[in-house]
């Protein structure tokens, strides 16, 4: 999972610097048309600058008078050179995530698959499911819903949105939904604040950290929503990013 999240960001990036390139390399192009079009025409200029200069010759010299006339040219000006100091960038704001131990809470759960581009779209859509299905079981919502990569790859990933619940039903869940525990263990807590397309640099970051202190991860990613995803605007979310941890 984190290799895809982080390899979404990539491809964005690779796309975005595809669109930049182009647009560059075609302005390029224009200025070499545009300079190869001013050097044609200093050529043609220059071709026919002798014939010109046979139709009309070179004037005589002025008189002696008006070389003394001469103006005088302006004393040469010495600039004083000026220190410059380069200044360091601001580090970037370190990753400082938090060790729990998760324990299961009663969830629904509704599987399902989705490509990155419509990611936002099926989550969201995964909530209202879910909220709409505890509502005709006679169940409450009681906590944060989680969302569980179990799959992932270049294009797209699987899912399992999970609603927490309080109370009790002797009815079965409709569709492919079921009930069931939340995921539980030792896990590392990121937070992403913001909006929900800016996650891939989160992802980024979290697999640099990961990297870095040498943590291998398993392939299972739980995001855990403190505003809720189907009401909240999407450039106003906070997320914790649940990273379990290998036992």
């Amino acid at each position: 999972m984190m290799s895809a999240r982080a390899g979404q960001g990539a491809q964005r990036i690779a796309f975005g610097t595809r669109m930049m390139f182009g647009t560059t390399l075609w302005n390029a192009t224009a200025r070499r048309r545009l300079a190869l079009a001013f050097v044609l025409s200093t050529a043609a200029f220059a071709a026919m600058a002798p014939a010109h200069a046979q139709q009309n010759p070179t004037p005589s010299a002025p008189p002696a008078a008006q070389k003394d006339e001469a103006l005088t040219p302006p004393p040469v000006v010495d600039p004083k050179r000026v220190e410059t100091k380069p200044v360091a960038p601001a580090p970037a704001a370190a990753l400082a995530p938090e060790e729990l131990t998760l324990t299961p809470v009663p969830v629904l759960t509704l599987s399902g698959n989705a490509t990155w581009e419509e990611a936002y779209d099926k989550l969201v859509d995964a909530m209202k499911t879910l909220d709409k299905e505890l509502a005709r079981l006679g169940l409450s919502r009681s906590g944060d819903a989680f969302v569980v990569y179990t799959a992932s790859d270049d294009r797209g990933f699987e899912f399992e949105a999970q609603m927490p619940f309080s109370g009790t039903t002797t009815q079965k869940p409709g569709g492919a939904m079921k009930l069931g525990g939340s995921y539980a263990g030792k896990v590392l807590k990121f937070t992403h604040s913001g909006a929900f397309a800016d996650m891939d640099n989160t992802y980024e970051q979290i697999a640099n950290y990961l990297d870095e202190k040498n943590v291998s991860a398993d392939d299972l990613y739980v995001e855990q929503y403190r505003t809720d995803l189907a009401t909240t605007a999407p450039d106003a979310l906070k997320i914790d990013i649940l990273v379990p941890v290998p036992k």
